[in-house]
């Protein structure tokens, strides 16, 4: 039993190492780049912070309302507020109160504001698509850049091992006078070139690798290996123009979402500046109460009469009342309760003179829409002169593809000719080595404009709203 649960583990722990260390297709590395970007994550946070304006801003239709209280020492000659007499001794007291205020009328700034907000939010999320399609397409365009650049040593070790075959048999005839010490001179030297073409191709595809595993932000401690899978090359004429692949860039890239929104951020800001001009109508309300320390409740007593003298006719005795009073501190809670006072009322406010700073803020409002609509037209052209662009490079591209091909064949042909006529004596071995140099450029021409017709090719799709992959 344990060693089946050993090997169960063993099983599943191969299993993960090799899902792990797996090579990475172009749609993992693109996903990969997305998850780990920092200027993305930025970019997230910034929404965050676009959505908590939005919400406070929706908030703002509901009241304000405030508490407030104060603790308080009178000391020295004051008057105190419950005798509203002349007081020096040292009396503390408290007062609290409770505000509330709402805007009813403002010439609709909480509404432009929400708005405002929304189109803030819009924005942030059309520059995220941005970032994320540049981010797609550098990590695209550095993938095919690799899988060049194998291909491209795979090739420049094949012609080492041409060249080392040849090199191998010519001092076979060397040794057995058949042919000239130049020869294998010519082939040694050739040999020294293909190595430097291994070791060309080994660097620009580690510098490829570097490039991408920075563009994903992925550890640089850890093994990466792309997944090199084959691909068909027959590039074909394109049915759609120039004018609907560019339709069709306006219709899905996010720039233009992304100024459009913009465009309508400045529009109700300009409203907002206007808002500014009209009288404001506000409600409020209040609740306040106080306690002193000097607060008392007077208890009456008994009345007695106190003679004060007589009347001068009658000499009646004249008589006062007393009433006997006793003074008890009131309590706390019973200040707070008698002295309770309420407030309710409406206000409003008129622009009037400010020093012009409302009327200049409602002409840069209205500047800064045309300034946006003019980025709109700008983000237009730029789209339509990289669709251009793109589509030309693609028909170069198709056309460099096809030439480079043909060239290869013909340059294939001519080496196996040159073969020929070397083994027959009638040439010599630089015009062989002049042959297969020239063979081998052409394939490396082709293999450029193969990968260059993809990358081309990508770059269309990407304007049509197709997602990258090969």
């Amino acid at each position: 039993m344990h060693k089946l649960i050993t090997v169960f583990l063993l099983l599943a722990y191969c299993t993960t190492v090799a899902q792990e260390t797996s090579p990475w297709t172009l749609k993992k590395c693109i996903q990969y780049a997305l998850e780990h970007n920092t200027s993305i994550a930025q970019n997230r946070l910034q929404g965050e912070i676009a959505e908590n304006n939005l919400h406070q801003s929706k908030i703002n239709r509901l009241p304000a309302i405030n508490g407030n209280g104060n603790h308080n020492y009178n000391i020295g000659r004051t008057i105190d507020p419950f005798t509203n007499s002349f007081n020096n001794t040292t009396i503390q007291s408290n007062s609290f109160s409770i505000g509330a205020g709402v805007l009813l009328y403002g010439g609709s700034q909480v509404n432009h504001t929400i708005n405002q907000n929304k189109s803030a939010l819009l924005a942030n999320q059309s520059s995220l698509a941005v970032i994320r399609n540049q981010i797609a397409l550098s990590v695209s365009q550095t993938f095919l850049q690799i899988i060049q650049g194998e291909e491209n040593l795979k090739w420049a070790n094949t012609q080492y091992e041409i060249t080392q075959s040849q090199l191998k048999q010519a001092e076979i005839f060397l040794e057995n006078g058949s042919t000239n010490a130049q020869l294998v001179l010519n082939l040694k030297a050739q040999s020294a070139n293909d190595k430097v073409n291994i070791i060309n191709a080994q660097n620009t595809i580690q510098r490829g690798y570097n490039t991408l595993m920075n563009l994903m932000q992925y550890p640089i401690d850890q093994s990466f290996e792309i997944h090199i899978q084959p691909m068909t090359y027959d590039p074909s004429m394109r049915t759609e123009s120039v004018a609907d692949i560019y339709t069709m860039a306006l219709q899905n890239l996010p720039d233009i979402a992304q100024a459009e929104a913009i465009i309508a951020q400045n529009k109700y800001a300009e409203k907002m500046a206007s808002a500014r001009l009209q009288p404001t109508i506000s409600g409020y309300g209040n609740i306040n109460t106080v306690y002193s320390q000097s607060g008392q409740n007077i208890r009456f007593g008994d009345t007695t009469f106190i003679p004060i003298g007589f009347t001068e006719n009658s000499l009646e005795q004249v008589l006062v009342p007393n009433v006997a009073t006793e003074l008890t501190p009131k309590s706390f809670g019973d200040q707070l309760t008698d002295n309770l006072g309420q407030q309710v009322g409406l206000s409003i406010s008129i622009p009037i003179f400010n020093g012009y700073r409302n009327q200049t803020a409602l002409k840069n409002a209205r500047l800064n829409t045309k300034i946006s609509e003019l980025n709109l037209q700008n983000t237009k052209n730029q789209i339509r002169n990289d669709v251009t662009t793109a589509y030309t490079d693609l028909k170069t591209a198709e056309s460099r593809y096809l030439a480079t091909k043909q060239s290869v064949e013909a340059q294939q042909l001519n080496y196996a000719y040159s073969q020929k006529r070397f083994d027959a004596g009638i040439l010599n071995s630089v015009e062989l080595l002049t042959a297969k140099n020239q063979w081998n450029q052409a394939q490396i021409q082709w293999i450029n404009a193969k990968y260059e017709w993809l990358f081309r090719n990508l770059i269309i799709d990407f304007y049509k709203g197709k997602e990258l992959s090969l």
